[in-house]
């Protein structure tokens, strides 16, 4: 009888305070087709209120995005979605400074990625630019706390993926580049 009161009890707890945040999350669409929401993801992004409190789906229809994306501190609980990694592709092309070339980069807590990929062109052969030396470009940064990719791609020459600061699970992920391709303080799975 005590077990079934205290099941009782935990359900009500977590339908009260778990729920209603499922509830509310929004969803938005992005295709460059212009058959969603918006036409490019970091527009979806910043359509995020500040200090948003629940979760907030964004998903990106198949299709190669040239875009530099970036996940403010103040932004947390952004799930992006593809239609998978060799559908959705993010590629970008700086090496300017560690901190500013990631093609994709989040300083947000609670970011959640699934079925996309970053490439940061830079170094890449075949890009159409010739370069005399490698340097640092990275596609990614990720200095959010409780953040995690699944099925996502990643892809540079040198310092591919930053795990800058933070606890990141990643699975089924590819991580592709020559010289640290994965580098930083995080604590990741």
């Amino acid at each position: 009888m005590a077990t079934h009161r205290i099941f009782i009890a935990f359900v009500t707890i977590f339908c009260c305070f778990c729920l209603p945040h499922l509830i509310e999350a929004e969803q938005v669409f992005v295709d460059q087709s212009g058959n969603g929401n918006f036409t490019t993801i970091q527009k979806a992004i910043d359509s995020v209120p500040a200090n948003n409190r629940n979760w907030f789906f964004i998903n990106v229809a198949a299709g190669l995005y040239k875009e530099k994306i970036k996940i403010p501190r103040d932004k947390p609980f952004i799930v992006l979605m593809g239609a998978g990694t060799s559908k959705t592709r993010v590629e970008w092309d700086d090496h300017a400074t560690t901190e500013q070339s990631p093609t994709f980069a989040t300083s947000a807590n609670n970011t959640v990625v699934k079925s996309l990929t970053f490439v940061n062109m830079y170094n890449l052969p075949n890009n159409g630019k010739a370069k005399k030396n490698i340097t640092q470009a990275a596609a990614a940064m990720i200095e959010g706390d409780k953040c995690a990719f699944y099925s996502v791609g990643f892809a540079g020459v040198q310092d591919t993926l930053w795990d800058k600061n933070g606890r990141h699970f990643f699975h089924r992920c590819t991580i592709q580049g020559a010289v640290d391709f994965i580098f930083g303080s995080g604590q990741s799975i």
